[in-house]
């Protein structure tokens, strides 16, 4: 898949996925970083190839970004890789998508799925058990902001605070409109309004111009204001996207499994997988997440799946699961010899799914 063009798309990414860092799409000032002026310099010339107007400035470049969606010409991509119609940068929150992460990630040393995995493998070397990880990596999927107020509950830890508080920093400027800050009332992460605008009378309600790092979140739901957002703490993003966005997936997975019988343990240095253990089982492990892109994931299963014996379960949101053309692009993705090897499956009933699909491994087998 490491096609010359997929690399430039990912650099592409990475440069979108760093802008946000800064503080916002137009931070980018001369002289560009050089990673940022290897991908205006690459495009341009891509443009000009094809007879289209270029971007002029990593800045306008950004900006080109959130109009241009993966299917363009100009980016070049195989058709079926991504969603044609999904861009790197949000066309009203105005941040990097969630297809923008999850391109810098795939079949990367280093991107931000990567960052995320390195953080959690950090902290697991300063805890003295496993329980004492669960228990921090827990408070992380369930607090991806920490008020400090928070720390006067009757259930707050002030030991595993202590362990994770380096995994929090303060609300990055592009987040903090007029002194307010929103967080989605669905997914908890954090939110925007259309134009950058200051909500005016209390909190506002999700819809079409509102945005969260969600981004899949159902509209009508009221969001959180905080109005002290010089006293709230933020989990780094790479945690947000790839630790407590598929929590939700992870606790009703691991519910459903909560069955005489079957037992399971985490898998060290991994984001949401688990060994499984019980007589009988067909299913060897079970891995949570929750993307977008299911050609990628795909391919994260399978270098994942081909470092573990047995067969695994994939596990992903029931929108996901209950999608045939998420389901038909994410079968022709895997490689062919790991097909037999891989259940994809939505969190509800999933025991009964694990249970299912041994049946029809024993059926195989006595064909």
């Amino acid at each position: 898949m490491d096609s010359e063009e997929f690399s430039a798309y990912r650099q592409l990414a990475s440069v979108v996925a760093a802008s946000s860092e800064l503080g916002s799409l137009r931070s980018f000032a001369l002289p560009y970083p050089p990673l940022a002026q290897r991908a205006l310099d690459q495009m341009v010339l891509r443009c000009l190839d094809l007879g289209e107007e270029p971007p002029f400035s990593v800045p306008g470049l950004l900006e080109w970004c959130r109009r241009r969606p993966a299917g363009d010409r100009v980016f070049g991509l195989p058709a079926g890789l991504l969603d044609a119609k999904a861009t790197l940068v949000h066309p009203v929150g105005l941040m990097p998508t969630r297809t923008c992460l999850e391109v810098t990630s795939h079949e990367q040393a280093a991107g931000v799925e990567q960052e995320a995995r390195a953080l959690l493998a950090d902290l697991a070397g300063r805890c003295k058990d496993t329980e004492q990880y669960c228990r921090s990596r827990q408070f992380l999927a369930q607090r991806v902001v920490v008020h400090k107020r928070d720390r006067f509950d009757q259930g707050w830890s002030k030991a595993v605070w202590t362990r994770v508080r380096d995994l929090y920093q303060p609300l990055p400027e592009s987040l903090v409109v007029s002194g307010k800050f929103l967080l989605c009332g669905t997914c908890r992460l954090p939110a925007l309004l259309s134009g950058r605008r200051a909500p005016e009378h209390g909190a506002p309600v999700a819809g079409p111009q509102t945005w969260c790092e969600g981004e899949d979140c159902p509209p009508g739901e009221q969001m959180e204001l905080i109005r002290d957002p010089e006293q709230v703490m933020l989990l780094r993003r790479p945690l947000r996207a790839f630790l407590a966005l598929p929590f939700a997936v992870e606790q009703a997975g691991l519910a459903s499994l909560g069955t005489p019988g079957v037992g399971y343990e985490v898998v060290p240095g991994e984001l949401g997988s688990y060994r499984l253990r019980g007589p009988g089982l067909a299913v060897h492990s079970v891995h949570f997440y929750d993307r977008v892109q299911p050609v990628l994931l795909a391919g994260r299963s399978a270098e994942l799946v081909g470092r573990l014996p047995g067969l695994a379960a994939v596990v992903v949101p029931e929108r996901s699961a209950g999608s045939a053309d998420f389901r038909r692009a994410f079968a022709v993705a895997l490689p062919e010899e790991l097909r037999a090897r891989v259940l994809l499956s939505g969190p509800q009933g999933l025991a009964q799914q694990i249970h299912d699909h041994l049946i029809d491994e024993r059926e195989d087998a006595h064909a």
